[in-house]
């Protein structure tokens, strides 16, 4: 049993493909630990986790709809005032409350436990690593919780208050009244959470591609305004019919995408100035 929380410390060229296996498996126990020890923590907050967090996107109160109700008066449009009319949430089976509450439970285990998970993913691919590839661990870490805990903040502050204000207004005929079942308003608000969590770890992903010479800065420069494009797509279909709202979510995604290619210029700089170092 302590054998699964101790890690082997041994070069890649030592290990075979059954004990690469192994610290796999390893590294996936431990990680569903993690998140089964946060499901439990949150399963227990069920008032909390549920009523204030998961309700608190469709409220009138929530924070980020007072601030678009504020922004709108001032600019004197009423379209960017969203979710002022209450979702109406049913239930439909009979183990539907309880399945949700599972649900939300294991996904904000999966987010709480994210530090611990990223630990054990860099633990596992640390023997494949060159020993200067390995320097700055505790930096790396901190920066993919970090950025990750950022991209769950602007998926739960911004995208799902305006997400639920525009599927919930969004009719096809006003004599069809939306009532909405608990199972996908959950799995909506989680899913968008985790989604943009993970979609955050794009300037990590993009320095490992680069420095393995994947990717340039180049390629991505030369996709800029495409990417500009599709999050402006993205941003229109999803928020009110006002140019502020589309603005609000199209330009972070699109300053997360210039954060990348700015990350890209300096890791091949820093390949070039390595290899004329070797010469």
């Amino acid at each position: 049993m302590f054998g699964l929380f101790s890690r082997k410390q041994s070069s890649d060229e030592e290990m075979s493909f059954f004990e690469h296996l192994e610290i796999l498996r390893f590294t996936l126990i431990r990680s569903i630990i993690a998140i089964m020890v946060f499901a439990v923590i949150a399963f227990l907050f069920k008032e909390f986790i549920f009523n204030t967090v998961i309700l608190g996107p469709q409220k009138a109160d929530f924070i980020s709809n007072v601030l678009f109700c504020r922004l709108g008066n001032l600019i004197g449009s009423e379209a960017i005032c969203i979710n002022q009319t209450p979702v109406k949430i049913i239930n439909i089976e009979i183990a539907g409350q309880f399945k949700s509450h599972l649900t939300i439970s294991i996904i904000a285990g999966v987010v709480l436990a994210m530090p611990w998970i990223l630990r054990e993913i860099w633990s596992f691919v640390k023997p494949a690593l060159k020993p200067g590839e390995r320097s700055g661990y505790h930096f790396s870490l901190f920066m993919a919780s970090m950025l990750f805990f950022i991209g769950v903040s602007f998926g739960y502050f911004l995208l799902s208050p305006i997400t639920v204000d525009f599927l919930n207004s969004y009719e096809l005929d006003t004599t069809i009244e939306n009532q909405i079942r608990i199972g996908s308003y959950v799995r909506t608000i989680s899913m968008l959470c985790l989604a943009t969590g993970i979609a955050f770890e794009m300037p990590l992903v993009i320095l490992f591609l680069t420095a393995n010479r994947i990717v340039t800065s180049a390629f991505l420069r030369k996709y800029r305004k495409h990417v500009l494009i599709f999050f402006f797509v993205i941003s229109a279909v999803i928020t009110p019919p006002d140019v502020i709202s589309q603005f609000l979510v199209a330009i972070p995604l699109f300053l997360l995408f210039e954060l990348c290619i700015r990350i890209a210029k300096r890791m091949e700089r820093r390949l070039v100035r390595q290899k004329e170092a070797d010469i």
